[in-house]
């Protein structure tokens, strides 16, 4: 009985046990899962936490911390300036050969590229109207000669009669009347031939008119050259204004002339002489004062590498154009070897010594504002805004005549937060942004870089 009451009450106590277990697993596997769940927010959160930390503390760091900008010492400028300028070859020489005469073209003897001499004759222009018109002065010429033949011989037979008249009224035969009668005869005939010869003259005038116009059927050259142009053909219709109807233009090298072309009223023929060169170039208003006539330059092109040709400054026009305030100089180069074109670009290197050097800067360090232009400079650490004066404008450098001193630490490529007064830290400027990379004394291309208003 007892036995029995016992076991009962063991398998109560084994029921009752194990809900007790099952919840106690329960709150376990809940308490793991928060730690786990715990720990990866923690894992989660933390990184993202330095990070910000670390961002937060490298912009206060900046913020606190001075600007830094590039710097270049600024340097006075050589006294012996080059300047470098575009210019085009054009022949010292040349003829544009027009027609004076209306007719066809009746045969042509040169071509394109053909050299010819003075005097040659280059085509044959047929013009049977002039032709004919030349034969009727020659005639008329013919017969005021004839006129004036008969003209003397009525003279003369005048003369003898006055003779004769004259000794027969010195014996009183004859009245007075009859000697002043054949002497007006001569008087008269001899005005008949005064007259007769003046036609001659006029006659002879018309005569050479006509055969001067006759003579501009043969086109000539007027100089030693070389064909660079024709725009005419044997059969094609030339005005007297030049110009060969029915035949398109044929391209030729620009020579500084008027243009060609048949149909639109250009030259028959254009002769170059390609051993005498010369060279425009357009000086600016700041060095013209230095570049004298007969002052030696130096030619080059990019088509001959390497070689370098000698000119000299022959001429100037002596007087700014208005529009682009810039000097004429014309320069002559001689090329023996006739490797030289018209048409060609050129690169004409002039120098001189100029008076005021100045102090030689990046283009990029000028500031153009409302005020004027101006040039950051760095003194113990804080910016000063320098009103200058520029002068030369090499494109990639400037010369500042005056604001500068030899030494200044000048801001390259200034930024918006460069202002007056403002405490800056700096480091030098690379190389390629000195703008020195080419010649410091060459010319360039106008107009700054980096400029900017504010």
């Amino acid at each position: 009985m007892s036995t029995d009451v016992t076991s009962t009450l063991a398998a109560g106590n084994q029921h009752g046990a194990q809900p007790q277990q099952r919840r106690g697993r329960g709150i376990i596997w809940v308490l793991i899962s928060v730690v786990v769940l715990a720990l990866a927010l923690l894992l989660g959160w933390l990184p993202h936490y330095k990070r910000n930390k670390e961002v937060n503390a490298r912009a206060q760091q900046q913020r606190n911390a001075l600007p830094i900008v590039q710097v270049q010492v600024a340097h006075t400028a050589a006294s012996e300036q080059e300047l470098t300028l575009p210019g085009t070859v054009t022949p010292l020489r040349s003829a544009h050969i027009y027609a004076r005469v209306p007719g066809y073209l009746k045969a042509r003897y040169v071509d394109l590229g053909d050299t010819v001499h003075k005097g040659q004759l280059l085509g044959v222009i047929s013009a049977p109207d002039l032709d004919a018109s030349v034969a009727q002065e020659a005639a008329a010429v013919q017969q005021s000669k004839d006129n004036v033949l008969t003209a003397q011989s009525t003279l003369r037979l005048q003369q003898a009669t006055y003779a004769r008249v004259h000794t027969l009224v010195l014996h009183g035969i004859l009245s007075g009347q009859e000697d002043d009668t054949a002497r007006a005869a001569v008087e008269s005939a001899q005005s008949n031939l005064e007259a007769m010869e003046s036609a001659v003259m006029g006659a002879q005038g018309a005569l050479a008119h006509a055969q001067a116009l006759a003579d501009f059927e043969q086109l000539r050259s007027p100089i030693d050259g070389t064909i660079t142009a024709r725009n005419v053909e044997v059969g094609n219709l030339v005005s007297a204004v030049g110009a060969a109807q029915g035949l398109a233009a044929v391209p030729a090298n620009s020579t500084g002339g008027p243009p060609t072309g048949g149909a639109q009223g250009g030259e028959l023929f254009d002769v170059v002489d390609l051993g005498s060169l010369e060279v425009f170039v357009s000086v600016p208003e700041e060095d013209a004062p230095f570049v004298q006539t007969g002052q030696p330059v130096n030619l080059t092109f990019s088509e001959l590498p390497g070689q370098t040709f000698a000119g000299k400054v022959i001429r100037s026009s002596d007087s700014l154009s208005q529009q682009s305030r810039t000097l004429l100089e014309e320069v002559q180069v001689n090329d023996v070897q006739h490797r030289l074109r018209p048409g060609m670009f050129a690169s004409v290197q002039m120098h001189y010594r100029a008076p005021n050097r100045g102090i030689l800067i990046s283009g990029d360090s000028l500031l153009t504002m409302a005020r004027g232009q101006f040039v950051p400079v760095v003194e113990n650490n804080v910016i000063q805004m320098r009103p200058v004066n520029v002068g030369r404008d090499l494109g990639t450098q400037v010369y500042v005549n005056a604001g500068l001193q030899d030494g200044d630490l000048v801001v390259v490529n200034p930024n918006d937060a460069v202002k007056q007064g403002v405490r800056v830290s700096t480091r030098p400027a690379p190389v390629g942004q000195l703008g020195v990379s080419a010649d410091p004394r060459a010319g360039g291309k106008s107009g700054n870089q980096g400029k900017r208003d504010q």
